[in-house]
């Protein structure tokens, strides 16, 4: 049989290409440097070629080297899906998962899903990780999470997407904010009255184009952290802005002198969750959706997507 090289020696590899270090790299494998060192030289002579250049403490991986890192964490990726896909046959949601949130989803439902979970999946170790959705996508590109869980719409092309629920938009103003009562067309708002999230919130940009709000000079230049830093300007009537009703159901705006007024052009984002494709665990997954679509219509009072088309 052809001489190939291990699982393990890939893994070394990982290692030592993350770490670019040889005795960092090894303790993260929980094994001695000389043990890594010989594992990498077994590697490169099994493959016939220089994978890293090694000169007194330094190191540099050679262009052959970055390219077998990059087909070896493709064949890890691989292998891990084989031993998910078995375990998830054997034993449906157990064991850890581990779930990215946005920052505008995990305000709202950590808590209520985490006491979900322990309800519905006994068997189930459940981790939150909360993000911004860039970010999210990069983790669950590179196997650190196992599904993401997002507003939509948003570029997800390289995972598989699954549409939960509809999360409507509602105008948030002071009570006694005269400029926003009976409202109908956003663009009519005065200058410099609409508040958002940073850009890098994908709920300022779904807020805009659900509510068609075009005409740039009534949003200020201030762009809020939080939720609750623009809660904090429409309590002084400096202006309004936009929330879910997921944040409004949650009770954000309980004892506050404000009013929320539905978007009349049934203004929404989607909520959908995503996962790899070449995941082994899809028959897991597709058991958790259809569970959190189910929690996020009864504890979130979100309505179930008209659309549930999947890409995939």
């Amino acid at each position: 049989m052809t001489n190939l090289p291990s699982i393990k020696q890939l893994q070394y590899l990982l290692a030592v290409h993350q770490y670019q270090h040889f005795g960092r790299a090894a303790s993260a494998c929980f094994i001695g440097q000389s043990t890594l060192s010989t594992a990498i030289q077994n590697l490169e002579e099994t493959l016939g070629c220089q994978l890293i250049e090694r000169e007194n403490r330094s190191l540099m991986f050679t262009t052959i080297g970055e390219e077998v890192v990059e087909r070896s964490r493709k064949i890890i990726h691989d292998t891990i899906s084989l031993k998910e896909l078995t375990k998830s046959f054997l034993t449906p949601l157990s064991g850890k998962l581990t779930v990215g949130v946005i920052p505008t989803i995990a305000s709202f439902i950590a808590a209520p899903l985490y006491h979900f979970c322990k309800q519905e999946f006994c068997d189930l170790e459940l981790v939150l990780v909360e993000d911004t959705s860039d970010k999210l996508l990069d983790k669950l590109e590179h196997g650190q999470i196992d599904l993401a869980l997002l507003a939509l719409p948003y570029q997800t092309d390289k995972f598989h997407t699954q549409v939960l629920a509809r999360d409507h938009f509602s105008l948030v103003h002071h009570k006694d904010y005269t400029p926003a009562k009976n409202v109908q067309d956003f663009n009519l708002l005065p200058d410099a009255s609409v508040f958002l999230l940073e850009r890098e919130h994908c709920m300022t940009g779904h807020a805009l184009s659900a509510c068609h709000l075009n005409r740039v000079s009534c949003i200020n230049p201030f762009e809020a952290a939080s939720l609750h830093t623009l809660l904090s300007m429409v309590e002084y009537q400096l202006g309004v802005t936009f929330l879910p009703q997921m944040a409004i159901n949650a009770g954000i705006l309980d004892n506050k002198n404000m009013l929320a007024t539905p978007s009349a052009n049934e203004a929404y984002r989607e909520i959908g969750i995503l996962w790899r494709k070449t995941t082994g665990r899809i028959r897991d997954f597709k058991l958790f959706s259809q569970q959190l679509e189910v929690f996020l219509k009864h504890q979130c009072s979100l309505d179930f997507a008209k659309d549930r088309a999947t890409s995939s």
